[in-house]
């Protein structure tokens, strides 16, 4: 067994899980860089391409944390990065949830809830961003469907199912 990697993936994982805004979709600029430009355990393509799965498949979007782990070391890998992203903020939630919905009238509760969100929003166009040079490497049709669905969903609000279809057909089609 690779213990020294389940130990650097726990370590990775449980700071992560304290210091991540926004969700696990937020961290994956970061877990990208720990898991394959640090470590170098996968490819990029390969990190996307369980990152789609991941999120192809039913349930919650912290899946893709295990799959990675599952991919890195088995399933002990999944056991040890699931466990370490969720249990150390868990923990935190649970014993500071009720201060937190006491002080909800504070001015420094609303300042830090005004300045988390542009956190939130730029880690997430990070995750964006780092997903789409992997999985469209150096292809222009590529960039340009990614581009027309960001544009789709952001401004005319089409509905990702219909967006998805679309990527479909012309996949299918062999466009891109």
């Amino acid at each position: 067994m690779k213990w020294d990697i389940l130990l650097d993936m726990a370590g990775y994982y449980s700071t992560l899980s304290l210091i991540c805004f926004g969700g696990v979709l937020a961290s994956m600029p970061d877990v990208h860089r720990f898991i394959v430009e640090q470590h170098h355990w996968m490819s990029s393509e390969e990190f996307t391409r369980l990152f789609g799965i991941s999120n192809a498949a039913p349930g919650p979007n912290m899946m893709v944390v295990g799959m990675l782990g599952y991919q890195i070391a088995g399933p002990l890998g999944a056991i040890v990065s699931f466990g370490a992203l969720s249990l150390p903020s868990s923990f935190v939630a649970y014993y500071t949830g009720s201060l937190w919905h006491r002080m909800r009238d504070r001015p420094w509760r609303m300042a830090v809830q005004a300045g988390l969100t542009p956190l939130t929003v730029g880690l997430l166009l990070a995750s964006g961003y780092i997903l789409t040079m992997s999985a469209d490497s150096n292809s222009w049709p590529a960039f340009a469907l990614t581009a027309a669905v960001v544009v789709a969903a952001m401004i005319w609000r089409a509905h990702p199912l219909w967006l998805l279809a679309g990527g479909a057909v012309l996949g299918g089609l062999g466009w891109i």
